[in-house]
């Protein structure tokens, strides 16, 4: 009888993911991962929040739904994770990434940002690669692009990444040309502040300097000079030469 019962439970279907289950974070990754190629959903506090979905319209035609504005996320997007890769490229020890799933928290966290950086696990990082190549723990600096979605990644997504301890997250409110960098002080998010130039310097990553000004409206060739900077500097070099010692501990 027990042998009967598992070969039924093992042909029964997996529940379509809906936009607004409340599930933990092993329920939602097993229905994410039987969604077809093209659907995007997020566990964001035990909440999922769909994202993209296949649509079969009239005529049998499928479509992706909703559309993406190019202007207000897709180009936003390119740049700011061009920013953060090229400071990957000039720092050993950290890693960045474009969209990735990410097990934020093993009861009820799966966020999928628009951007990261982190430092390497053997470095000294918070989060690692594991099954699927998904992200598991809390990278340092989490990037969301905020066209439609504000109210989530100021809201019910700020208050995910202050409790699992991402230890900077930026919002770039795209609609309204504003960028919202803060950072974990005491368990709370508080607003980076600009020095006396203007520009936004990361605590956690030495270096990583932004013109937000510059990037709002597009001057790529004073976002670069600015982090280019930053890379050059003193704390830049200490930053590197830290992680250097911690990944060479390490492997002892």
């Amino acid at each position: 009888m027990g042998k009967l019962l598992e070969r039924r439970t093992k042909r029964e279907p997996i529940p379509e993911l809906r936009d607004g289950d409340r599930l933990d974070t092993a329920e939602f990754l097993r229905r994410y991962e039987a969604t077809p190629e093209g659907f995007r959903a997020e566990l964001i506090n035990g909440v999922v929040y769909v994202n993209r979905w296949i649509e079969v319209g009239p005529n049998g035609e499928e479509r992706v739904m909703p559309a993406i504005s190019g202007t207000d996320h897709g180009t936003p997007q390119l740049r700011i994770n061009f920013w953060v890769g090229y400071y990957d490229v000039q720092t050993e020890g950290v890693e960045a990434s474009a969209p990735t799933t990410i097990v934020l928290s093993a009861a009820d966290s799966v966020p999928e940002p628009d951007g990261l950086l982190r430092i390497l696990p053997e470095a000294g990082g918070a989060s690692a690669s594991g099954k699927r190549g998904y992200y598991y723990g809390p990278p340092e600096l989490i990037l969301e692009v905020s066209n439609t979605t504000g109210k989530i990644d100021l809201g019910s997504k700020f208050d995910m990444y202050e409790r699992n301890g991402v230890q900077e997250y930026l919002v770039w409110r795209t609609h309204h040309g504003i960028i919202d960098w803060f950072q974990l002080e005491r368990g709370e998010y508080v607003p980076l502040a600009p020095d006396d130039d203007g520009i936004l310097k990361s605590r956690v990553f030495p270096g990583l300097w932004l013109d937000p000004k510059a990037l709002v409206a597009g001057d790529m060739a004073r976002v670069l000079s600015v982090v280019q900077r930053g890379i050059a500097s003193s704390e830049h070099a200490k930053f590197v030469e830290k992680l250097r010692k911690k990944a060479a501990k390490k492997k002892r």
